[in-house]
């Protein structure tokens, strides 16, 4: 989801020595050369494998691409000062995460929020779209752009792919019917592979590219046809887009999700935009799926909207409605969709979002910043997920969430960076509240680290602010650690006497360190520690330099 979504650009507590590596002003025209903290708005962006157990977490050759009106009115930057155009591949991944930054000194309206779009990619992956936005309370986001590898897909997604031979002219001699199915487990706990998706491709339809010129050779047609289930968040969190707060052809909307499909195809090597007549393709209904008309559970006889939004675009439009019916088969609910051309369609409710966001004011017993993940789900229905954060905050602070109207939610807050770590409290909110209050009690046994990141340079001293990352030495994940602010951060997130890796990204380049907290090696006043290393004189714990290269 976004805004939200697990945005992790790494700016990290990597010896700084190599981090700071330049005192030079990130933009051109700023006066303040020895800090970056007149940037006011960041955003975090890393591009990840939608399966949380891949093993390959970061897909490798990963680009991405911002557009929008903003990249248009020259607002959008790379961190390190780099203003974008709207050129594939305009912004430059360092192991797959970038910093973003709104231009320095403009003041974004209250009322009126800066807003772009991502395009990610990468060998052997499924493209996916993410929209951004950037109100004026947003200093810092972390986004995770998730996109799908068919080989190795997450909970609730599953693929289907056909490779058929043509006739001279690229048409079939019978019907081509692709069929997705996938293994669910009922309430009982029986686990059984059910259908999930038939998609029917008549015989002697003819298949057209882009511009609309049918294709016309006899080299082999290859389909492939992707399901996402609303009832797994993996799967909701992944449809190229997102749900929540979106661009649609009607309005800005939240969507309730039925069911979803993709479906890609080529003919000969050329990609197949649309077809001479439209393809049938029948879509599970999960039973269980909330229909905020009725306020009840789905049943044959809905009508759910259906929505379309092809590769490269944010905006789903509207394409009419679709009847949900029983399967005879199997007793199960399915709808029809009549497909006419090839990109994500999908099933949906739409609902407007409330007339203002939802306040959550957090409160805490820890001193420090904390890093969270705070999610907001539908509480009826099968409790799909509506709008997710990761979130850095300490107490007194309020997270903001856009919802849509007519929906009571259920409010999640973990510790950490995705719903895995410990559940810290459940709220319900009713809908279109603006104003809750979430408590973190959680009693840490960490103790408080006060680290100072100055770096001495010829021309005076840095200071830097933004985020960082982190992660057990010997994982294979980085997350969100404590933001520096100005130079200085307070965090309990490290443990005495383990080792860690931390990491910054920073004028394009990534500084790695790892470091060993050990006891010894800091001193305690007032409760909060200090590193002075093995020395009597307070030292940095990540090495700053006594120079620093032009």
């Amino acid at each position: 989801m976004k805004n939200s979504k697990i945005l992790f650009v790494f700016v990290s507590l990597f010896g700084v020595s190599a981090l700071f590596s330049s005192c030079h002003k990130p933009f051109e025209g700023v006066s303040a050369i020895l800090s970056n903290s007149y940037i006011d708005h960041r955003v975090n962006v890393q591009v990840v494998d939608a399966n949380p157990k891949s093993t390959s977490y970061y897909p490798a050759n990963a680009i991405i691409t911002i557009t929008g009106d903003a990249v248009r009115k020259g607002l959008i930057y790379s961190a390190d000062g780099i203003a974008l155009n709207e050129s594939s591949g305009n912004a430059t991944l360092v192991k797959n995460t970038i910093t973003l930054a709104i231009k320095p000194y403009f003041r974004i309206s209250s009322a009126t929020p800066i807003k772009f779009t991502i395009t990610a990619e990468a060998p052997n992956y499924i493209p996916n779209t993410q929209d951004v936005s950037v109100s004026n309370i947003d200093s810092l986001q972390y986004v995770s752009l998730k996109i799908l590898k068919p080989s190795s897909l997450p909970v609730g997604i599953a693929i289907a792919s056909a490779v058929v031979a043509t006739k001279a002219d690229g048409t079939t001699d019978k019907d081509l019917v692709v069929t997705v199915t996938a293994k669910e487990t009922s309430n009982t706990g029986t686990t059984s592979t059910q259908t999930q998706v038939v998609a029917t491709f008549a015989a002697a339809t003819v298949f057209k590219d882009a511009q609309n010129v049918p294709i016309t050779n006899g080299n082999g047609l290859n389909i492939n046809v992707t399901n996402f289930n609303n009832a797994a968040v993996e799967a909701v969190s992944s449809i190229s887009g997102g749900l929540d707060n979106v661009e649609t052809s009607v309005g800005i909307s939240t969507f309730l999700l039925g069911g979803a499909v993709n479906i890609t195809a080529t003919l000969g090597g050329v990609n197949v935009k649309s077809f001479s007549n439209p393809i049938p393709v029948n879509l599970n209904i999960p039973a269980n799926t909330y229909n905020p008309d009725t306020k009840a559970f789905v049943k044959a006889g809905d009508r759910l909207p259906l929505w379309s939004k092809s590769e490269g675009s944010a905006v789903w439009m509207k394409e009419g409605t679709c009847l949900i019916e029983t399967d005879g088969a199997n007793g199960r609910l399915k709808t029809t969709l009549l497909i006419s051309h090839l990109s994500t369609w999908m099933a949906a409710f739409r609902q407007e979002l409330c007339g203002q966001p939802l306040k959550i004011n957090y409160s805490s017993n820890e001193k420090s910043v904390s890093t969270l993940y705070v999610a907001a789900y539908a509480k009826d229905g099968n409790g799909q997920l509506l709008s997710d954060k990761v979130v850095s905050a300490k107490d007194g602070d309020a997270i903001f969430f856009n919802l849509p109207t007519d929906i009571n939610v259920t409010v999640k807050m973990f510790a950490g960076s995705n719903q895995d770590g410990p559940l810290l409290q459940t709220i319900s909110v009713p809908a279109c509240a603006t104003n809750v209050n979430i408590t973190n009690n959680r009693t840490v046994s960490n103790p408080t680290l006060y680290f100072d990141l100055e770096t001495a340079c010829k021309e005076g001293k840095f200071r830097y602010t933004g985020p960082i990352d982190y992660k057990v030495s010997g994982t294979n994940v980085w997350e969100p650690f404590t933001p520096s602010v100005d130079g200085t951060m307070t965090t309990n997130l490290l443990e005495w006497n383990k080792t860690y890796d931390f990491r910054i990204i920073f004028k394009g380049t990534e500084y790695a360190r790892t470091r060993q907290v050990l006891q010894s090696e800091f001193r305690s006043s007032g409760g909060t520690w200090s590193y002075w290393g093995k020395t009597d004189v307070k030292q940095t714990f990540f090495n700053a330099p006594t120079n620093c290269k032009d």
